[in-house]
């Protein structure tokens, strides 16, 4: 006889339904260890029986920890038992984890991989000017080949013109893993002016839907959102995901400190500065209302903040804490959606935007250009 788990979950298993896992102890003790893919051992434990198993619990936990710290979407990880002293005695399984925080009864996760890209929210408004990253899970030899089918009115006419891209014909994943595919908004355009024959400047975009294999999405373009307040995190499936929404941000600068009084003058000492954001979202959708909180709840936050002196990287990902949050939904029309949060940097200091020259000159400024 030797030690035995007694659940082995089959095929691909999301990390929030990792429960209870027993093993039948042949002995007096067993030894457990977890390990992460490169060998990366993240749980190694002596357990002793009573009346014959141990039972582990919330290995989903210290699964999801590895999984945030790599920044993976899906590994695999192999749960083994046994006794040093009798190597007979051991038994082990093979975890196939996609990432996935959230309660769920999804129970066909390789259905949920092939029909959905890796994000909840399937309908979404995006800002001019944007670039949409999407996230997905291929098989191996899988097509990646992707669709986006646009529709766009041109300049004095109320006619709307609908038009297809065709990406990556014949591109298959070359091992099973998340692909990334990345839709600039300005290349959409680009497509839809030269299908219709006119000016950049004439192309007003409307929406377009994105679709690969059975997987879709479709995006509107709402000409009142600013990309430059976009919230870039990584959602539930710890994939990036982007919230762009109607918003009005106030700004508190918080100045701490404490006053002596030295040879009969004053002055301040241990002061520090802290500055938040009060963000108020309204008209929300149902289905970014039961999205949102996904950004309330991400370990990884980050905003666009724009570098002037860097022509190379102009805008930079700057790392922020969401450090308030308020989430009221309706089921009913009388009222709207709304969110409140509060927002700032996670250096302590106040940020500053330094402004610099666009450098509008091919060389170095003198008399002739004057």
């Amino acid at each position: 006889m030797a030690h035995r788990i007694t659940y082995k979950p089959p095929g691909r298993l999301i990390s929030s339904a990792v429960g209870e896992i027993t093993v039948a102890v042949d002995g007096d003790f067993v030894d457990v260890t977890l390990t992460a893919t490169g060998g990366i051992v993240i749980l190694s434990e002596r357990y002793y029986p009573y009346g014959g198993y141990v039972t582990l619990y919330d290995l989903g936990s210290l699964i999801e920890a590895e999984m945030r710290t790599s920044g993976l979407s899906t590994a695999d990880f192999t749960l083994r038992v046994f006794s040093d002293t009798q190597n007979n005695k051991a038994d082990s399984c093979v975890l196939h984890i996609l990432y996935c925080d959230r309660f769920t009864v999804c129970t066909d996760i390789p259905a949920f991989l092939r029909e959905n890209f890796l994000t909840t929210l399937s309908m979404r408004r995006v800002a001019p000017g944007s670039t949409l990253s999407l996230f997905f899970y291929a098989e191996q030899r899988e097509s990646i080949a992707y669709t986006v089918a646009h529709s766009f009115r041109k300049a004095g006419s109320d006619v709307i013109f609908q038009h297809t891209i065709i990406a990556d014909s014949g591109k298959t994943a070359a091992s099973s893993g998340v692909v990334q595919i990345n839709i600039s908004l300005s290349s959409v355009i680009a497509d839809a002016a030269s299908f219709a024959t006119a000016r950049l400047g004439d192309i007003t975009l409307l929406s377009f839907s994105v679709r690969c294999g059975q997987r879709s999405i479709s995006c509107f373009v709402d000409y009142s959102l600013d990309d430059r307040e976009t919230f870039f995190f990584r959602n539930c499936f710890n994939v990036f995901d982007f919230a762009t929404l109607p918003v009005l941000t106030t700004a508190k600068t918080d100045v701490d400190r404490s006053l002596a009084v030295i040879n009969g003058k004053s002055q301040f000492y241990n002061q520090s500065t802290a500055k938040t954001y009060e963000v108020e979202a309204t008209r929300l959708t149902s289905d970014e209302a039961g999205w949102i909180d996904q950004l309330f709840s991400s370990y990884d936050v980050f905003r666009i903040e724009p570098d002037a002196t860097n022509p190379d990287e102009p805008l930079v990902l700057a790392p922020v804490l969401i450090t308030d949050c308020t989430c009221e939904t309706h089921d009913g029309d009388e009222k709207l959606n709304t969110v409140k949060f509060t927002w700032r940097h996670t250096d302590n200091r106040p940020i500053v935007r330094l402004s610099a020259s666009p450098g509008i000159f091919t060389s170095p400024y003198n008399i002739v250009y004057s």
